[in-house]
């Protein structure tokens, strides 16, 4: 998701929603920022980040997989 916030108001929001497992890439300027969140019984590997994608590798239930998770940024001139 794209949280538009700091990296320490989302860690409390994540803290009071009982989240530890999580990656977050920090927002650029007054948008953008991103948080990944899983639950304890997933093994995710964070392969590579920015500010417009996470990229990983998931386990769970036996099953390894790759998944990337990408913000598209709203304004189609600034898109790459």
């Amino acid at each position: 998701m794209e949280t538009k916030n700091s990296d320490d108001f989302v860690l409390q929001k994540l803290h009071d929603l009982q989240f530890i497992s999580h990656k977050l890439v920090s927002p650029q300027g007054r948008g953008g920022g991103l948080a990944l969140l899983w639950k304890q019984n997933v093994d995710l590997e964070v392969l590579q980040d920015n500010p417009n994608f996470i990229d990983t590798r998931i386990t769970a239930e036996g099953h390894s997989f790759f998944a990337t998770f990408i913000y598209g940024e709203p304004e189609r001139a600034k898109r790459k």
